[in-house]
């Protein structure tokens, strides 16, 4: 069963977003010939699509909206502070302990029925809300009672599952609003929380707050209060004031996800509290002790805290935070201060003077769709980075850091927004095309390729990480050195810099022949000695590396021949057809329909399949044969799973960065329908209301954060939608350097009626629609000087294909020299300048 029958009442929508081309694309003036008169399709002006950008218009960011607050904190407790838990709250302990989990101190019952433990806290009169931050856990379960009365079930919680490290999801926190009638009067109540009969692994309680939003604080030394939350950044001020047991907060929402340094003006007026700021890219994890930016988890403190004085001061984290949404801001200490001006300096994509003036667009009749080509956009805008505000690996005791150099030049392209912040060279293989076809710019994928290749090893592997300037080069992911060679190709494709691509072009060749000597007698190439693929451990002769070797492989013959070097293309072209034979004769799976992970695992993987297509391996019924297994065995509803069962050598759960591929593989095989069904299986959940509106790493089978708090949830190697709207679904694509030859084929998907968009290129701007109505399909082309398309229009169903009106092609029978079928489309070479394809019944 396909996919999209299995999930067919699943919403399926698109996205498009605008994008810029810098400088470094621009090597020729821009200038795309654009049709004379009134647009033949009718189509709305591409300038549409800028209200999706994301990107904002300066260095300059305030919150969008204050996304908590309470005005009366009237009480806090912290398993941090014996003395706050015993002498200021009564600590009722029981059989409890405390113990550091997910890097913070929580008191603990532990897995036994019924144990608890409870505090005594101040409230006023009348409701109160409790907001408790726990360690996060899939199985936990327990009540909290307030004088007695059970007023919340903690039940466990499938989407805390599947966790970085042991049960280190992070922290998290809940609310719960307790009745006036439960409550009482008597400015006191009784917190308890209570193991139910199946604990799991029951409470783990970092804090607990008594709030309101209106009323007095308690008497010193409890409670604090919050005047104005608004004011910091809407030019007024916001008050927060504390005793010994308050710890008065707000929390701000930027409204999507950024990164920088914290800009606020602090006019302290009591005391001298720490200021701290605690960020998260999602409101489940927003917590006092932020989530989890840094490797190990749970080591670094990732909140950050800034010293105060008295009297008024302009402050700016030393710090930046790579990625959040959400900000929280809260006093650590009896004080009062007033904050305003509150800020954040913008440091994502440095070295681009113009962040929302995108020199590409994508717009469609699907607003989703749209939503989602920006998305990726900005996604990748986000991994852009100043390669000297890397994160320190591994990261050290006390306070989190931004300052580990992972590259050259003034901005690379690194993984993720808030971590790893280095560079991966899969996750390029990903992002680099987004960055050429949305923003335009080739310098941060180019010092990538670059800083790469600058650390080949004299066997000829490029590696695939950089560990940061402590640790340098790593050796320990051979199948990254097969994805360099795919970036160096597509700077080359996108760019046309023949300058760079003649520099590398040896590396190039050198780490082919690494490749090349890791391949066995039976023609599989074995990556057992050379370290883990993109998420998984060490498969020798797996389907996926042999496959992506074929892809690389026909990759570098094109280079080759770009080069002038026919013989070592086809050297390439016959080692690529010898491995492609070994795949399908040693790894298939007739039963299956599917290949085998390799010769050890017999599972069958989502990576190995899709790139067994892609790379041309699998082709007619097997193609079709593994299409089929990715809807009858891996289509979940929040994806496509990465294996069909778990246990083996791949790890079973949703990887953005492989479903890429496998839009790719329904593509090649004209099977949208497949491919829309996995891009709104995966991606369109991303983009709800509490998230980053960025794109995620990773995806448990829950529909949650893969690896908890520490999940990237702005992640390039999850940016395919972008490229794969323009390339596949409106159809643009370079064909040899710059775009001096490229194609305009077009991938219709049934509801969607019609798509846009425009692709920078050195040599001007490629602007390209069509639109489908009744029974005929129409295709605009505009082709900057010196270039030449190849365009298509869908054969099936057309009696008749004109070009500017003349006839090309009818009853299945070319009227004009060149003009062939082939993919499903009526394809006319030879374009220049502005062009109109018509197929019609």
């Amino acid at each position: 069963m396909t996919p999209s029958k299995k999930f067919a009442r699943a919403h399926v929508s698109a996205v498009t977003s605008l994008t810029l081309a810098a400088a470094a694309l621009a090597a020729v003036p821009a200038g795309a010939a654009s049709a004379s008169g009134p647009d033949p399709l009718g189509l709305p002006s591409l300038s549409r699509a800028g209200h999706y950008v994301l990107a904002p218009s300066g260095r300059t960011v305030r919150p969008a909206r204050v996304g908590e607050a309470y005005g009366v904190n009237g009480d806090y407790v912290s398993a941090d502070s014996a003395a706050s838990e015993t002498a200021g709250h009564g600590l009722e302990a029981g059989t409890s302990t405390t113990g550091k989990t997910d890097g913070v101190m929580v008191r603990q019952t532990g897995g036994e029925a019924g144990a608890g433990f409870a505090y005594t806290m101040r409230a006023g009169p009348g409701p109160v809300t409790l907001r408790v931050e726990e360690a996060g856990s899939a199985t936990a379960h327990y009540d909290v009672l307030v004088n007695g009365t059970v007023v919340h079930e903690r039940k466990p919680d499938p989407a805390q599952a599947g966790v970085w490290s042991g049960d280190k999801d992070g922290l998290v926190h809940y609310e719960v609003d307790v009745p006036a009638r439960v409550a009482g009067s008597s400015g006191t109540i009784k917190v308890e929380f209570r193991n139910a009969d199946d604990p799991g692994q029951g409470a783990r309680v970092h804090a607990v707050w008594t709030l309101a939003q209106h009323g007095r604080a308690s008497s010193a030394p409890y409670g604090a209060t919050v005047r104005n939350p608004v004011g910091a950044f809407h030019g007024g001020t916001t008050t927060l004031a504390s005793n010994e047991y308050g710890r008065p907060y707000v929390v701000y929402d930027f409204g999507k996800e950024v990164g920088g340094q914290v800009q606020v003006t602090a006019d302290v007026r009591k005391g001298t509290p720490k200021l701290g700021l605690a960020f998260s890219e999602s409101g489940q994890y927003l917590t006092t002790a932020s989530d989890y930016s840094q490797d190990p988890v749970g080591l670094a403190t990732e909140t950050h805290y800034l010293d105060t004085k008295a009297g008024r001061t302009a402050m700016t984290d030393p710090v930046i935070r790579g990625g959040f949404r959400y900000l929280m801001v809260f006093l650590d200490g009896p004080g009062e201060v007033r904050l305003s001006d509150l800020r954040l300096k913008f440091t994502a994509d440095p070295a681009n003077p113009d962040l929302d003036g995108y020199k590409g667009a994508f717009l469609s009749s699907d607003d989703t769709l749209n939503r989602l080509w920006y998305s990726g956009a900005y996604t990748v805008q986000m991994a852009t980075i100043d390669p000297t505000t890397g994160r320190p690996y591994p990261g050290q005791e006390g306070p989190v850091r931004n300052d580990a150099i992972v590259g050259e030049g003034d901005s690379v392209i690194s993984d993720g927004a808030k971590r790893d912040r280095m560079i991966w060279g899969g996750d390029n293989a990903v992002s680099d095309a987004v960055s050429y076809l949305t923003t335009g710019q080739s310098g941060p994928a180019a010092n990538a390729v670059a800083f790469m290749a600058k650390g080949q090893s004299p066997q000829g592997q490029i590696p695939g990480l950089y560990l940061t300037d402590k640790l340098g080069y790593n050796m320990g992911w051979g199948e990254y050195a097969a994805w360099w060679i795919n970036n160096y190709w597509t700077h080359y494709l996108y760019t046309g810099d023949k300058a760079f691509f003649d520099k590398w072009y040896d590396a190039m060749k050198k780490n082919v022949a690494w490749m090349q000597s890791k391949v066995g007698s039976d023609g599989l190439l074995d990556m057992k000695g050379a370290g883990g693929t993109w998420g998984y451990g060490n498969e020798g002769k797996g389907t996926y590396v042999s496959s992506l070797y074929v892809h690389v492989l026909g990759q570098a013959a094109q280079a080759a021949e770009a080069q002038g070097d026919t013989a070592l293309a086809k050297t390439y072209r016959d080692a690529a057809a010898r491995t492609a034979k070994a795949v399908n004769d040693l790894l298939w799976d007739p039963a299956a329909g599917a290949y085998k992970v390799g010769p050890t695992d017999a599972n069958h993987p989502q990576d190995g399949n899709a790139m067994a297509v892609v790379a041309g391996v699998a082709t007619g019924d097997r193609a079709k044969a593994v299409l089929k297994f990715f809807g009858d065995r891996l289509a979940d509803p929040h994806g496509d799973l990465t294996v069909d069962k778990a246990g083996g050598v791949v790890p079973q759960y949703i990887s953005p960065f492989v479903s890429g591929q496998s839009l790719l593989a329904y593509a090649s095989q004209g099977d949208m329908a497949g491919a829309m069904s996995v891009l709104g299986r995966t991606w369109y959940p991303m983009l709800g209301k509490d998230t980053p509106g960025t794109l995620w790493e990773n995806v448990s089978t829950a529909g949650a954060p893969q690896l908890g708090s520490y999940t990237s949830l702005s992640h390039g190697w999850a940016a395919s939608p972008t490229s794969f709207l323009t390339n596949q679904v409106l159809g643009v694509t370079p064909a040899s350097g710059g775009f001096s030859t490229f194609t305009v084929l077009p991938h219709p998907v049934k509801g969607l009626s019609w798509a846009e968009g425009k692709v920078p290129t050195p040599r001007g701007d490629i602007t390209a629609a069509w639109k489908q109505r009744g029974t005929t399909f129409t295709l605009r082309v505009a082709a900057p000087g010196g270039t030449t398309a190849t365009a298509g229009v869908p054969a099936s169903g057309a009696s008749e294909v004109r070009v500017n009106g003349s006839v090309v092609w009818r009853n299945g029978t070319a009227v004009k020299p060149g003009v062939t079928v082939r993919d499903g489309l009526v394809q006319v070479p030879g374009l220049t300048g502005s062009s109109v394809l018509t197929a019609s019944r």
